[in-house]
């Protein structure tokens, strides 16, 4: 099992917060990383190219470690980390939705099912970079209606990190 320093700074890099440079001095600087994750993998993710094409592979080793000690916790780091965007501000709901429907489709059974009906019903209206394409006044009625329902899809967000809180408990 990975401490939870360890785990947040996987998680982090993984999901891309974390540039791979500052994740490179976490890795060289982080105290009993090597016991915690092997000798190996410590030496590959060491001697890592942080600065060229290996970011991947390096991405790609941590989740596996990660999957390796704490199975389905970057799924449901990444499923949280969207949901709370779409709390924390109104014109992520959409492009949030988007993010969750291709989770949910690529097998993330975390994800209900109401979420793709969410996302459907959605559908046409425009994300904030796409809203000097319209009409204004035809976007300020396209937005006055969907409104109510941008709330209830915030509505299930909350039930859903509720949920996942509740069910998952030990993640980060």
């Amino acid at each position: 099992m990975l401490s939870e320093a360890v785990r947040t700074g996987f998680l982090k890099f993984c999901d891309r917060e974390n540039d791979p440079r500052s994740f490179e001095t976490w890795v060289c600087a982080a105290q009993g990383l090597e016991g915690e994750i092997g000798h190996g993998p410590y030496l590959d993710l060491i001697s890592a190219d942080y600065r060229g094409r290996d970011i991947e592979g390096t991405r790609d080793r941590c989740a596996r470690l990660l999957e390796q000690h704490h199975p389905g916790s970057l799924a449901r780091y990444r499923v949280r980390r969207i949901l709370r965007s779409m709390l924390d501000d109104d014109s992520a709901v959409i492009p949030g939705l988007g993010r969750l429907v291709t989770l949910r489709h690529d097998n993330d059974e975390l994800i209900p099912i109401a979420f793709v009906g969410f996302d459907s019903e959605l559908d046409g209206v425009p994300t904030p970079d796409r809203y000097h394409l319209w009409d204004a006044a035809a976007l300020a009625e396209r937005l006055a209606t969907t409104g109510p329902y941008l709330k209830q899809v915030q509505q299930a967000c909350r039930e859903l990190l509720h949920d996942l809180a509740q069910r998952y408990a030990d993640d980060v």
